[in-house]
């Protein structure tokens, strides 16, 4: 989306994908966050879950990813900062995520060729259930080019 699509309080929702153990092994690996929990099945029940938990950063990637997918980010320039980030819920392999992202602040800047763009992205479960908020400011491409 370029900046002049961004309308205050008009959601974006993307479309959904399952987590798999992969997901969380692939990441785990890349990172070095090699937490028992995200990697145990066994660990994670002896600390009261039913099964291995999906690491937090990998969840606002996810977060990111489907937001790409569903096009808010076509025109983005960087990502700006990230305020207010939130843990709900924990997330297992077979869970079901779906992001959003409203946006909440739009400005112009000096340069006619991008504006900022802060969104509330919001992942939930197949339950509907909140897993992840944050406020996130980004710098977006105008339609306008130099």
């Amino acid at each position: 989306m370029f900046f002049e699509e961004f309308e205050v309080n008009k959601m974006t929702t993307s479309r959904s994908r399952v987590v798999t153990g992969t997901d969380i092994d692939l990441f785990c690996a890349l990172t070095g966050a090699v937490n028992p929990l995200f990697l145990s099945d066994e660990t994670a029940r002896k600390a009261g879950q039913p099964a291995r938990m999906t690491p937090g950063p990998l969840l606002f990637s996810f977060t990111i990813g489907l937001c790409y997918q569903a096009g808010v980010f076509d025109h983005v320039i960087a990502m700006a900062g990230v305020n207010n980030m939130r843990f709900h819920s924990p997330v297992h392999p077979g869970d079901m995520l779906t992001a959003s992202a409203m946006p909440l602040e739009t400005k112009p800047t000096k340069k006619a060729d991008r504006g900022v763009v802060v969104l509330k992205h919001e992942l939930k479960n197949q339950h509907g259930a909140l897993v992840l908020d944050a406020e996130v400011t980004y710098l977006m491409r105008t339609r306008k080019q130099d």
